[in-house]
């Protein structure tokens, strides 16, 4: 198989990932249409508001491990990295406007925390504790995220000097930012 149907094959698989919804498959297992509840956003902050800690902690994990599968392998593969850029918009895709949730997903969040991991690792350990503290302090997702994403992408910068995975970085921020906007009204 040539690379070119290798990569397009990636693609389209990591939008089919992006489009499976961890909050509904989570929620829905305890007989919970979280999308009846709160804000309807299938995602952690919602989860937390409306189920408990336990259901959002297994959302948050899943959807963070749900974004790194689409670019922690273009890392460890050594494949270019272009691919991880465009995996990145193929998943947040899947995931803003999954398929089988009639084209209604989530913000993205956690789901761009995992992206992250596989474009910048080092950015995002630099970024972890004061994301973590800036949501301790405030209970603020939206804070809290762009607490992440500058500072991941900064110090990715630093150690990485990739500036596609920064640039891929600092898209996915942006874009969560744009679609909770949209999304919420706000």
């Amino acid at each position: 198989m040539n690379e070119f149907w290798f990569y397009a094959m990636w693609v389209v698989c990591v939008y089919a990932l992006g489009s499976l919804s961890i909050g509904d498959l989570v929620t829905r297992a305890c007989g919970v249409d979280i999308r009846k509840l709160g804000t309807g956003n299938p995602g952690t902050a919602n989860i937390f508001r409306e189920m408990g800690p336990k259901y959002a902690a297994i959302t948050f994990v899943g959807d963070v491990l749900k974004g790194a599968a689409s670019t922690v392998p273009v890392l460890v593969l050594g494949l270019p990295a272009w691919l991880g850029l465009v995996s990145s918009c193929s998943l947040l895709c899947g995931h803003f406007f999954p398929a089988p949730w009639r084209f209604v997903g989530g913000t993205g969040l956690a789901t761009g925390m995992g992206i992250a991991i596989g474009l910048l690792p080092l950015g995002v350990a630099g970024a972890m504790l004061p994301a973590v503290i800036t949501m301790t302090i405030t209970r603020n997702a939206a804070i809290t995220g762009t607490v992440f994403f500058v500072l991941a992408a900064g110090v990715g910068w630093i150690f990485h000097e990739n500036w596609v995975a920064v640039c891929g970085v600092t898209l996915v921020g942006v874009a969560i930012f744009f679609k909770a906007r949209i999304q919420y009204r706000t």
